[in-house]
């Protein structure tokens, strides 16, 4: 088999491989994109009923609550609902308390939690007010309420200020991490005010509320797409791609150089590079500056080895008189009169004299 037909059968394979890898590969971002619009559009609608739920909840708790101190009973029956919450593992965990005008801590739900980061609070206080991250006590709480099973208090006892750039566990200047695989924290803080029984304002009613279960509908762009079909496919196909992509780029200077082999060129060795380095910019100059004939003995149509024949191609049949010199049988052009190896006329000179004597011969 001809040898630029077998890279030509290798080529054409290769290629239709390598189109299709970059089209399943392109198909990534129109889809990608309409199924992120989807999932924001049903964020918004999640979120939504989320804060309006929430905030009716407050304000419902809120209106129980009528003097300072809080009745035990409405405390209890807090402490009840939370409780009744907590049991659910896929609900939302709620964390309620109250400040009075002046920041003073009221009560707190669940009692033990807020009772030991009150605790805390009171122990550290005054390196609390040093380092001034923590404003106050209700800020301190909502930072780090729905963190309390993780918090290392002894951080506060020590005298060097750390770094507040993340660390696991720098709960001293905790911050909420940019978390790349969330749109924002699954952690929101609604608060309320309360009025007494005159109507006057006697505090502010807090709720943290830790939504981690429902972290589905928090996901980035990128965590969707981390969990996505194309995910996969990108893998497999960039694989492909780049395995078809290789072989493409060698197989075009093995082409190159059996080419200009083929049409006599000095140094094919220095095109097929030329052609290796800079793809279809070389190829391009090369198919520019080629020569337009065949140095071995190859049929002009189908480009079949011709093994010594001069007189018709046995691939195709093709007339190949006008082709090779009848003398020297040196490959000739159809409109060259003389043979440029040894000057002989070809047979389109002789079909020429022919044709004038009997024009001759005719008027004669």
């Amino acid at each position: 088999m001809h040898r630029k037909k077998l890279i030509t059968k290798l080529a054409i394979p290769t290629l239709i491989v390598a189109v299709v890898s970059l089209f399943v590969i392109l198909c990534q971002f129109p889809y990608r994109n309409m199924e992120f619009n989807k999932h924001k559009a049903s964020f918004k609608n999640y979120y939504q009923e989320f804060t309006a739920s929430n905030k009716k909840y407050l304000e419902n708790a809120a209106k129980n609550i009528r003097t300072i101190p809080v009745g035990t009973i409405v405390v209890n029956n807090m402490q009840s609902a939370y409780l009744l919450d907590h049991q659910k593992y896929d609900a939302p965990k709620k964390y309620l308390w109250m400040s009075g005008l002046n920041d003073e801590f009221i009560f707190g739900v669940p009692k033990d939690i807020f009772a030991s980061m009150n605790e805390a609070y009171d122990k550290y206080q005054d390196v609390i007010k040093t380092d001034d991250y923590y404003k106050n006590r209700n800020g301190f709480l909502s930072k780090l309420i729905n963190k309390y099973k993780n918090i290392d208090f002894s951080q506060f006892s020590r005298n060097e200020r750390v770094d507040r750039y993340y660390y696991e566990g720098n709960w001293r200047f905790f911050v909420e991490e940019d978390n790349w695989t969330l749109m924002q924290p699954t952690s929101t803080t609604f608060s309320t005010p309360v009025y007494g029984v005159k109507g006057e304002m006697i505090g502010q009613l807090f709720m943290k509320v830790d939504d981690a279960v429902n972290a589905k509908y928090y996901y980035s762009r990128d965590r969707l797409e981390n969990d996505d079909l194309f995910s996969v496919l990108n893998v497999i196909f960039g694989i492909i791609l780049g395995f078809a992509t290789a072989f493409l780029w060698f197989l075009l200077p093995t082409w190159v150089y059996t080419d200009a082999q083929e049409r006599d060129m000095r140094n094919p060795g220095v095109w097929a590079f030329l052609s290796l380095i800079s793809l279809f910019f070389g190829l391009t100059i090369y198919l520019i500056t080629r020569p337009t004939s065949y140095r071995s003995l190859h049929c002009p149509t189908c480009h079949g080895e011709l093994n010594g024949t001069r007189a018709y191609c046995p691939h195709c049949g093709t007339d190949l008189s006008n082709n090779f010199c009848q003398q020297c049988q040196y490959p000739v052009k159809p409109d060259w009169q003389f043979c440029p190896n040894c000057r002989a006329e070809t047979k389109t000179r002789v079909l020429l004299k022919g044709e004038v004597n009997k024009h001759l011969e005719t008027k004669e």
